[in-house]
């Protein structure tokens, strides 16, 4: 009798592990093995990234609403961008307005950049110019009043035809450098002039 008992207990510790053996025991899934839920209503994602919506651009300093990459834009450490307008428009009369870089403490103007102003005369103003260029390999002053690694400047000259407010908007591009690199502006400019 003792051997039976001995076998039924054998085959019983057998068969519990031979139960067991289905279940395989592993350690717990680390952080970096468990898969994060979609967010609640995003549905399955057929194996493509999920779409992160688009942030809207920041304007730059003193230009609504364009969408110009803000790097390009002048800041304050590299130089200041002044737009001087006429004094004492007159309609009929040319008169002249001046737009000017003056780069930051250890910055210079970048006299071999293609500087280029492009304006856009609104209806009732004469320029005498609507395209303007200096620099490049050969630093041609071109058509700037100014242009040294100190200095940029061109002037503009103009003829409302008309009393009234008139708004001339263009685009600047031109560079600045510090002692490691040189950096492209383009800027949106506006010259506003009020002829009386």
């Amino acid at each position: 009798m003792s051997r039976l008992a001995l076998l039924v207990c054998v085959v019983a510790a057998c068969s519990k592990s031979a139960g067991n053996q289905d279940k395989v025991s592993s350690p717990p899934p680390s952080s970096s093995d468990v898969a994060a839920a979609p967010p609640a209503g995003a549905g399955p994602m057929m194996g493509k990234a999920p779409v992160q919506p688009a942030a809207p651009a920041a304007p730059g300093p003193g230009t609504p609403g364009t969408g110009d990459d803000d790097r390009l834009r002048l800041r304050p450490e590299e130089g200041t961008l002044a737009i001087v307008p006429p004094a004492d428009a007159k309609p009929g009369a040319e008169v002249v307005a001046k737009i000017t870089v003056t780069p930051g403490k250890g910055y210079h103007v970048n006299t071999e950049y293609p500087i280029k102003l492009t304006l856009a005369p609104p209806t009732g103003v004469t320029l005498t110019k609507t395209d303007f260029a200096a620099g490049g390999h050969d630093k041609a002053r071109g058509d700037a009043d100014a242009l040294d690694e100190q200095n940029l400047a061109f002037a503009v000259k103009l003829t409302p035809a008309a009393s009234g407010s008139y708004t001339i908007n263009g685009k600047f591009k031109f560079a600045v450098c510090d002692r490691d690199q040189c950096l492209p502006k383009k800027e949106t400019i506006a010259i506003t002039v009020a002829a009386k």
